[in-house]
């Protein structure tokens, strides 16, 4: 790689840093592109001349967000597939993984709750996000039986892990670990309803 393309990728992220800080700390609807160049420390130009508007900008820093998080889920997926230990502690596993990571991000997080439940999000990344997930979603299937609607399993996950890691995040009442327990029981409490009977019986 071109010791300018290096630049030019390192400026890029950079600025999909900022937009992620700036939205997390203020809000979508009052970030503005001279409030993600402070944040960043970049010129204000070069957002247009990386990406086509501030909207642009923002949609490309909730992929990067996306993709990260996808990745996180994808390299520990595995463990589902591990028969020494029970379906319910695989999940558990999985969850716990997860968790961490959103803990230790909490400006991604903030920034990725606000991004993905605004219609922004509609509009810009909605189809994007639904093809990057769409690896993910084959590989559930499989746990399930053939007459469950898997997307929608995957929705409630998803949208039940945000929801309580926001919570911890902007109002800690316990121990991280305390929250993640009570975490992963309301969400596998609607998903063992679900899942393959012979799975659950797997090393019970």
């Amino acid at each position: 790689m071109l010791p300018q393309e290096v630049k030019n990728q390192a400026v890029q992220r950079e600025l999909i840093n900022g937009a992620i800080k700036t939205v997390a700390a203020m809000g979508l609807e009052n970030t503005t592109t001279s409030a993600i160049c402070k944040m960043s420390g970049i010129n204000v130009a070069y957002i247009y001349h990386f990406f086509e508007s501030k909207e642009d900008l923002i949609a490309a820093s909730f992929a990067v967000a996306d993709e990260e998080f996808l990745d996180v889920i994808l390299k520990n997926f595995t463990v589902l597939h591990y028969e020494s230990i029970d379906y319910e502690s695989r999940c558990r596993v999985l969850f716990m993984k997860c968790w961490d990571y959103l803990m230790a991000h909490p400006d991604v997080l903030t920034f990725y709750v606000r991004y993905y439940y605004s219609a922004s999000f509609q509009r810009y990344a909605s189809r994007e996000h639904t093809e990057r997930y769409r690896g993910l979603l084959e590989q559930m299937k499989t746990a399930f039986p053939k007459t469950t609607d898997v997307r929608a399993v995957m929705h409630h996950i998803l949208d039940t892990l945000l929801g309580e890691a926001m919570k911890q995040i902007n109002d800690p009442q316990k121990d991280s670990s305390v929250a993640a327990t009570l975490s992963f029981r309301l969400i596998f409490s609607v998903v063992r309803s679900y899942v393959r009977q012979d799975k659950l019986e797997e090393q019970r």
